[in-house]
């Protein structure tokens, strides 16, 4: 009877611990693709909601839209990793920021390395 015992219990061992051996590995992203995507912030500013929307595409380049009260403006660049920095050229000005993800990757802040100020991006699905 004790054998019985000791072989179950193997048993469900063995089951639970190969339970997960059908997922796949192919679920760690690499940091440009965590990126890509449209990411979006609204603010108040100056007695009005201000949206701006990041469009990171996956063929590095790079999209902001903002919207303010009947305005809508939007920019054009290109975008990379380089050293875990994200680098941004837009309009021939070049920003680097340091970036962390957050919540499920659903959160991304940078942190512009000459000014120290952060920005909090909301991934959309």
């Amino acid at each position: 009877m004790k054998n019985v015992l000791a072989v179950g219990i193997m048993l469900l061992l063995l089951v639970v611990s190969l339970s997960g051996c059908n997922e796949s590995n192919n679920s760690i992203k690499s940091d440009e693709d965590r990126v890509t995507g449209t990411w979006i912030v609204s603010e108040f500013y100056e007695g009005s909601t201000r949206t701006v929307t990041y469009i990171f595409s996956s063929d590095k380049s790079y999209e902001v839209i903002v919207t303010y009260k009947d305005l809508k403006e939007s920019f054009n660049g290109t975008w990379k990793i380089v050293d875990n920095q994200l680098i941004v050229t837009i309009q021939a000005e070049t920003l680097t920021g340091n970036y962390q993800f957050s919540n499920k990757d659903k959160t991304l802040t940078i942190t512009d390395t000459i000014s120290k100020i952060s920005t909090v991006l909301t991934k959309q699905e």
